[in-house]
């Protein structure tokens, strides 16, 4: 049966876009204590910063007493050809996750004029990191106070479909340190991505330039440096690498150079805590520590759930049930200005193209992330194609593209394309894009939203030779996505 029939209704496909109005250039960090921030956030002093962000606190001028974190984006980031994808992906994931022990978006902007910023939730006390650097190792029974409320926001991001990918001791902020309701909170979901969304790499699909891992060095997982697929596990072995260094005052593995250290998490065993002179710990307590430092996801721990219940049973304590939340969900009312930035990155936009020539269709396939990978290649390669762009679930494609255009690599659109084009198609070869999206229904299974469209300054004239050659890309496509036998 053809899949794109004379008879058949062709459906719009639409695809991301950018925010509407241009990142405006920050002013400088030293001058913008006192001012307001998006109206009604006025900075009262600088907190820390990290690599692309500086923080400061502010109090909310509707609300005197209600004090919040402005995560001000640095320019160095601001000006990344990419910027505004990672904020967008940012503001994404964190406006549609809650919980009480993480916090909070509260309001996001990429056009105030003190620059592109988040809002966050402001919470007193002090990082894991801190405290570890001003007491060293820290007990056993108090660690377990920590890993509860860390093991339920986890838990409920993993739930959601959500890994964190950048947990280090600098992230998790204790609340009321030293008492005894002394809890804490997950920050920095900067580097989150939805985990049902299966990423394959460019380097990947073209076979150019190098896999790379995000994260911090001494806590990134084996299979992130392998540049394997990954999810929440990730997230369990980063846990481990803290709960390690709480409980020995030092890391797994201790290296000064950055390429020995990510080998050492790929093959290296860490030492066990009896000859690093450790004792006086449980040895249940080590087993638990040493299963979610395993090397392959399969090996740890299924999810945070399981590691807390396991550091329980190794200390007879119910820290679940002892921690559990008693509530909290995103407000009703979410700011104007986040609300803002949402309503501007919609699923999809049809760009005005003619809808005959706009066809799609959705299938399912048994394609686990790394040979879809391999699969997809092959796919790219017969067809002499170029890989636009590779995120989380969605790579887009262009073929038969005219000899002597420039294909676009950052940013895609009339003047990008425009910019880079030499001469024009024939009839009948007009270039297609096509947008592959995907989502994964479990570990092997993936739902694929395929779509064929025409490039704006190149359209087709011909609908019925045009659905012609698409289904021919389309034919191929299963081909090697789902092989018969």
């Amino acid at each position: 049966m053809r899949l794109f029939g004379t008879q058949a209704k062709a459906r719009v496909e639409e695809k991301p876009v950018d925010l509407t109005l241009a990142t405006p250039k920050p002013r400088s960090f030293d001058d913008i204590i006192g001012q307001t921030y998006l109206g009604k956030y006025k900075l009262q002093r600088y907190l820390g910063e990290g690599s692309n962000a500086r923080v400061y606190l502010a109090i909310d001028l509707d609300d005197p007493k209600r004090r919040v974190c402005i995560k001000r984006i640095k320019n160095t980031a601001a000006q990344s050809p990419r910027f505004e994808q990672f904020f967008q992906a940012e503001v994404r994931s964190m406006s549609r996750f809650s919980h009480p022990y993480c916090v909070r978006l509260l309001d996001a902007s990429l056009t105030d004029p003190l620059g592109p910023g988040l809002v966050m939730e402001y919470i007193e006390g002090i990082t894991l990191e801190t405290l570890f650097n001003a007491g060293g190792k820290i007990q056993y029974e108090r660690l377990a106070k920590l890993i509860g409320p860390l093991g339920h926001g986890l838990y409920a991001a993993q739930q959601a479909g959500i890994a964190h990918r950048d947990l280090k001791p600098a992230n998790l902020m204790v609340v009321e340190p030293g008492t005894e309701t002394e809890s804490l909170k997950i920050m920095d979901f900067g580097f989150a991505g939805f985990t049902a969304k299966p990423h394959i790499q460019l380097a990947e699909l073209t076979g150019e330039g190098g896999l790379h891992a995000c994260g911090t060095p001494a806590y990134v997982s084996p299979e992130m440096i392998r540049g394997d697929s990954t999810d929440a596990r990730a997230d369990i072995y980063s846990v481990g690498v803290i709960l390690y260094e709480m409980l020995t005052g030092r890391l797994p593995f201790e290296y000064d150079e950055q390429e020995k250290l990510l080998n050492a998490h790929v093959r290296e065993t860490p030492p066990k805590f009896s000859k690093l002179g450790i004792t006086g710990i449980p040895i249940a307590v080590e087993q638990v520590v040493q299963q979610a430092l395993a090397k392959f996801p399969s090996e740890r721990q299924p999810n945070m759930k399981e590691l807390v219940d396991q550091y329980s049973k190794a200390i007879g304590t119910d820290i679940w049930a002892a921690s559990a939340p008693i509530g909290e969900s995103l407000p009703a009312a979410i700011s104007d200005s986040l609300n803002s930035i949402r309503s501007v990155i919609p699923e999809s936009v049809n760009d005005g193209i003619d809808e005959r020539f706009v066809l799609s269709d959705m299938f399912e396939a048994c394609l686990p992330e790394k040979l879809a990978a391999i699969k997809l290649k092959g796919f790219v390669d017969e067809i002499r194609g170029s890989v636009v762009e590779s995120e989380p679930g969605l790579i887009r494609l262009r073929v038969e593209m005219p000899a002597g255009s420039k294909e676009p690599s950052q940013r895609s659109g009339v003047f990008a394309f425009l910019s880079g084009t030499r001469r024009l198609p024939m009839r009948g070869k007009e270039p297609i894009e096509i947008q592959l999206k995907m989502n994964k229904l479990d570990a092997n299974r993936v739902s694929v939203l395929v779509a064929f469209k025409p490039i704006m300054l190149m359209m087709p004239s011909d609908p019925g030779l045009w659905g012609e050659r698409c289904e021919a890309y389309y034919s191929l496509l299963r081909k090697y996505v789902m092989p018969e036998g």
